[in-house]
C-alpha cells in the first residue's frame, strides 16, 4: 500500500511538486496522482521516488505484494 500522504509531506518538505515527479518519470501528472491514490503501480513513478530517496516504506514493496499475492 501506497502511503500518500507520507509521500505528500515528504514532498513538501523537499519542495518536490507532483509535475517535477511526473516530469521526471515521463509521465503525465494525473499517473502521479493516480499512483499516490493508489489506484495505479507505475514502476517508472515509483522507481523516480526511490532514486530521490523517499523511504521506500511509503512505498508498495513488491516483495510484499508478491507473499500476499
Amino acid at each position: 500500500m501506497v502511503h500518500e500522504q507520507k509521500i505528500r509531506v515528504w514532498m513538501l518538505k523537499k519542495g518536490i511538486r507532483v509535475q517535477d515527479v511526473a516530469n521526471g518519470a515521463g509521465v503525465h501528472h494525473s499517473y502521479v496522482s493516480h499512483f499516490l491514490a493508489g489506484r495505479k503501480k507505475a514502476p517508472a513513478v515509483r522507481a523516480w521516488f526511490v532514486g530521490r530517496g523517499c523511504p521506500a516504506k511509503f512505498l508498495d514493496s513488491e516483495k510484499k505484494e508478491a507473499r500476499d499475492a
